[in-house]
């Protein structure tokens, strides 16, 4: 519809795109503005005193051109003007915000998890009584998470509703503990151990088991176990070792006391109970009014388990014991659900000290 334009409206209006973009600040684009929407003077004033003057049979389709020209300016005005007080808005919050006197932001620092601290920690603790680490793999074999644990062929951890089996082998699975780590270090050390006289360590890590996640349960979670062989080792030995680590880590006045129990890799078995650290024993809702928390299971390595590994239980013999860090962890920070420790809640993990 150029054709039925004045020259000059007719090149402005083709220029328009041009002048909108080159428009940096609200009071030129006002000024734009008033010489093509303007109430006079302007373009469109223009093309409408030209509508008026019309011929009768030219006027339907210039009014149908001068329209859209007109809507074209109007709307491309518009979003200009968003644009340009957007920008604006966004200049002066940076100028109110910015002082060039202070010191720039440092960024946040990150640390260990909880998690990971505590089991750094239970190994320090034991660390001056001279035991090592030692380390597995995650994903094992039934003989090492089962059958050198004197676990029976029978036992309900190995089936499949409570441990997950890998399902193109079905010989391996996640471990369900870390006690396999314990069958693997005496399968090694076996044929040396009258040279080292014995060995003690510590295992660390994850293990899995098919639990409803709740806020106590979790498929996954974390055990720290350890291991004494030597020879003449007893129950007295036991006690007096988790006496010294628990002490060191609950404080100096706790006690501790060794119930009855029965794990299939342990002879005699026993529940490691410790005086309730929260309430001094007096009784409260982490302890259930008893004044005791119960901690780890633990024991007398069984004969079955020395002899899977090559090693003479009439010559030698030790002590295990295994615990939940989660379990431990909840306890130590007073924390509801077990849940929160893999959920990565800055604020969660700020509470715990694991992030400045």
């Amino acid at each position: 519809m150029d054709h039925l334009l004045p020259p000059e409206i007719a090149e402005a209006g083709r220029a328009f795109p041009q002048a909108l973009a080159a428009c940096g600040d609200l009071d030129t684009l006002l000024r734009l503005k008033g010489v093509y929407v303007g109430r006079e003077g302007s373009h469109a004033a223009r093309l409408m005193d030209l509508l008026k003057t019309a011929p009768k049979e030219q006027k339907r389709d210039l009014g149908a051109a001068i329209n859209g020209l007109k809507q074209q300016w109007e709307e491309g005005l518009k979003l200009r003007q968003t644009e340009l007080e957007v920008a604006k808005k966004s200049l002066n919050a940076l100028a109110s915000s910015w002082d060039p006197t202070l010191p720039p932001p440092v960024p946040a620092r990150g640390a260990l998890h909880p998690l990971n601290r505590l089991m750094d920690r239970l190994v320090e603790v034991f660390r001056p009584l001279g035991f090592h680490v030692e380390e597995g793999p995650e994903v094992e074999t039934e003989a090492h998470n089962f059958d050198g644990l004197n676990i029976p062929e029978d036992h309900p951890a190995k089936a499949s509703s409570d441990t997950f089996y890998l399902a193109a082998h079905p010989e391996l699975l996640l471990r369900t503990h870390t006690s396999p780590v314990q069958v693997r270090t005496l399968l090694r050390v076996a044929p040396e151990l009258a040279t080292r006289g014995g060995i003690r360590f510590l295992a660390p890590g994850r293990v899995y088991r098919k639990d409803e996640i709740d806020p106590t349960h979790s498929p996954m979670f974390h055990q720290v176990e350890g291991m004494l062989v030597g020879r003449g080792i007893g129950m007295q030995h036991l006690k007096g070792t988790l006496e010294y680590a628990l002490r060191a880590l609950f404080g100096p006045d706790t006690e501790i006391r060794l119930r009855p129990s029965y794990f299939p890799f342990v002879e005699p078995g026993c529940e490691v109970d410790v005086s309730c650290p929260l309430c001094g024993a007096q009784g409260c809702r982490v302890c259930k009014g008893s004044g005791w928390v119960e901690i780890l299971g633990a024991g007398l390595i069984h004969p079955n388990v020395l002899r899977y590994a090559g090693i003479d239980p009439t010559e030698w013999s030790g002590w295990a014991f295994g615990m939940g860090v989660e379990r431990m962890a909840m306890m130590l920070s007073q924390t509801p659900d077990l849940r929160l420790f893999f959920e990565n809640d800055q604020r969660f993990l700020r509470a715990m000290g694991g992030l400045d």
